[in-house]
């Protein structure tokens, strides 16, 4: 039997339960305003992966409107895109999205692992993790 670290379960069932919260879970990470007052804040961990080496992808949702918003977010793992070569590694579950209505402040997240599979150099990764309304970062990747 495998035992799964408690900080790796943690940010797995976060990422499965799209937990919310007033906090931002990713500091430091890439900050985007993306539509209707929404701010998604991308984190990778490490930030320069190695070519081969698992990277978390951690993004946060926060409204920052003063009103309400509903949103559609992805659950169970991110919507990956861009020229960086990323290989999943593990079983997800089935599910693909929930709604919820965010107070002003407060926040969804979403996680995903991959393996790194591009050669060292700079790449773009596109994370979406609202469905509706769509929205979609672009994060620059440095591969060692």
């Amino acid at each position: 039997m495998r035992l799964i670290h408690p900080v790796t379960a943690v940010a797995l069932l976060s990422g499965i339960l799209g937990c919310r919260s007033t906090e931002s879970f990713a500091p430091g990470g890439l900050r985007q305003v993306t539509v209707q007052g929404l701010e998604q804040t991308v984190q990778l961990t490490p930030a320069q992966p190695d070519s081969g080496q698992e990277v978390h992808i951690l993004s946060v949702v926060t409204n920052r409107s003063a009103g309400p918003v509903a949103v559609e977010s992805r659950i169970c793992g991110l919507d990956l895109a861009g020229n960086v070569a990323l290989v999943m590694n593990y079983v997800r579950c089935a599910g693909y999205s929930q709604s919820v209505v965010l107070a002003p402040g407060d926040s969804v997240t979403g996680s995903d692992m991959r393996v790194v599979s591009s050669p060292p150099g700079s790449y773009t990764l596109l994370v979406r993790q609202l469905v509706q309304p769509s929205a979609w970062v672009e994060v620059p990747v440095v591969v060692r």
